[in-house]
């Protein structure tokens, strides 16, 4: 093999085993992202949301970060643990798109609630790692 083969196949190599490292990256801050909702990890959100984080929740709101936490650690809320489902991950570069489904049942002010929504979250790569910076969900539709 010439040097400058070899040298394209590393890099080629190289390039395949970041965009896996990639795309487990983002797989993981999924399932972390549905842990710290159901837990209501304030924490979690502070150091993986972007401070200019935007929700459009299925009602067509529109939720800041500081919004957004605040609702999720609402005294009266208590989620039931969920996982995402149809999980789908695309890279483009800096940027991750996750589409996915998931069903969240949960009591507010001893109120009982139930949600299936299909849900978008966008992730940026920057100083910090990746950040997430949008979200949008949209809820479905009993079948009649």
């Amino acid at each position: 093999m010439r040097p400058r083969s070899l040298l394209f196949a590393v890099l080629l190599l190289a390039a395949g085993t970041a965009r896996a490292g990639a795309f487990e990256d983002i797989r993981e801050m999924n399932r972390d992202l549905s842990v710290a909702t159901w837990t209501g990890d304030a924490l979690w959100f502070e150091a993986n949301m972007a401070d200019e984080y935007v929700l459009i929740a299925p009602n067509g709101d529109v939720r800041t970060k500081r919004e957004f936490i605040r609702e999720l650690t609402t005294s009266g809320l208590k989620m039931d643990p969920y996982e995402p489902m149809d999980v789908h991950v695309r890279i483009y570069g800096g940027s991750a798109i996750v589409t996915g489904r998931l069903v969240q049942r949960f009591t507010i002010a001893g109120t009982r609630y139930a949600r299936d929504v299909r849900y978008t979250d966008v992730y940026v790569k920057g100083k910090k790692g990746w950040q997430l910076v949008s979200g949008h969900s949209s809820a479905i539709s009993a079948k009649k």
